[in-house]
Parts: structure tokens; sequence; C-alpha cells
């Protein structure tokens, strides 16, 4: 029934049209029935005969110069609404397509992450993956979580641990990378979605890699300063 009113509201100003077309040529007609009918209109001079085909036919023509006009007008509004339709259509799946990539780049660094930790086995890694395949895309982070429910310094024990595998702090730098990339890329205007990606599993996952990150910089920075410390000692010690 809707898609019935919507053909007739589009069809209207045509139907309009064939209406005071029809409407037109009945009092033309009326009005040459009352001069003479048909056999007075061929009594008519040529001169005159042009001047009444003329006064008939030049308001039709001009009615339907405008209609075609606006009607062209409506068709290029409605073309233009349509190409906003499928550009807004194309930079939502655009968006949905980075936060695919992103997540799912998110997800195995937080999977590395968790195998070279010992947060997860390699069996459980597999079990996970397969709950990721059928849609938790929290499943790796949710060991984190867990297992920071129990451990409150488990920023500190992480960042203790990646400081010293290089491996292991690629994986948290990127998990950070990508959430801060998905976070400055936005939601498509979804502001439901942005509040689960803050609030959610993946938001207090961030928080708590991103703080481990800023410990193991701060480790490795220590550590790279002690070197530097150490190694002009040892070239100036002297030589037996």
């Amino acid at each position: 029934m809707n898609e019935f009113l919507a053909q007739l509201r589009e069809r209207l100003p045509f139907i309009i049209g064939v209406a005071a077309t029809t409407l037109w040529l009945l009092a033309a007609a009326a009005y040459v029935q009352v001069h003479g009918g048909f056999i007075g209109l061929l009594a008519l001079a040529p001169p005159d005969l042009a001047v009444l085909l003329a006064a008939i036919g030049s308001p039709l023509a001009a009615f339907w110069l405008i209609m075609a006009v606006l009607e062209q007008r409506r068709a290029m509004s409605l073309f233009s609404r349509r190409i906003a339709e499928l550009a807004a259509q194309h930079a939502r799946a655009q968006v949905l397509e980075t936060q695919r990539l992103a997540l799912n780049d998110m997800a195995s660094s937080s999977a590395l992450l968790a195998e070279r930790l010992g947060v997860m086995n390699r069996d459980a890694a597999a079990a996970a993956w397969a709950h990721y395949g059928a849609g938790h895309v929290n499943v790796f982070v949710h060991s984190f979580l867990k297992f920071a429910a129990s451990h409150p310094d488990i920023a500190t024990r992480m960042a203790e641990a990646v400081a010293r595998d290089a491996v292991a702090g690629g994986a948290l730098e990127a998990f950070v990378r990508r959430y801060e990339g998905l976070i400055a890329a936005g939601s498509g205007g979804d502001k439901f979605a942005a509040e689960i990606l803050g609030d959610g599993a993946l938001g207090r996952a961030y928080r708590l890699f991103k703080s481990a990150d800023e410990q193991a910089a701060t480790l490795r920075a220590a550590a790279a300063s002690s070197s530097e410390q150490t190694a002009p000692r040892e070239s100036a010690a002297p030589s037996v």
C-alpha cells in the first residue's frame, strides 16, 4: 500500500497534466460545437482556422513545456538525492571495512601477545580463533581482562615481560596503534558503536595495554641509558 501511494505521488503531476489537457480539449470541442461544429470549422478561412488552432494548441504546448521542465527538475533532484545516498552508503561501507581490518589486526596482535606472555596456550588460542570467526571479536582481550581481575598489577608485569621480548612488545604496540587509529577514524557517525569501542572490552583492554606499553617504554629507555653509561666505563678500564 505504501509503495502504491509513493508511486501515485510520483505520477501525480503527469495525472494532473493529462486531466487538465483533457478538460481543455473538451472545452475547445464544446466551443467549436457551439460555433457551428465541424462543418463551421471547415468553413473558416485559413487565417481564422490557424488562429483558432493556435488558440487551442498554444496553451497546451506551453503547459506541457512547463510540466517537462518541472519533471526534469524533479528527476534531477531525485538523482542528486540518490547519488548522495549512494555516497553515504559507500562511506559507511568503507568505515565498516576499515573497522573489520583493524579488528582483525588487533585480534592477531592480542593473540600473539597472549601466547608470548603465557596468558593463552596454543590449543586455547586455536579455540579462541574459532570463537573469533564466529563473531566473538573480544575473545582474545577477554583473557587479559579476566587475568587483570585477579592480578591488579598485570600492566606492570606485562611491561616487564614485553621489555625483554621484542616480538611481544611489537604486538603490544601494534594493538595500541590500531585501536587509536580505529578511534580516530570514527564509527561512521554511529554514537552507540563509538561508546561500545570506548567502554567495552576493547576499550578496557586498550587502556590496560596502553599502560603496559608506556611502562615498557620507560623500562627500555632506562635499560638503554644504563647500557650507555656502562659502555664508557668498560672502554676506559686499563688493559692488563
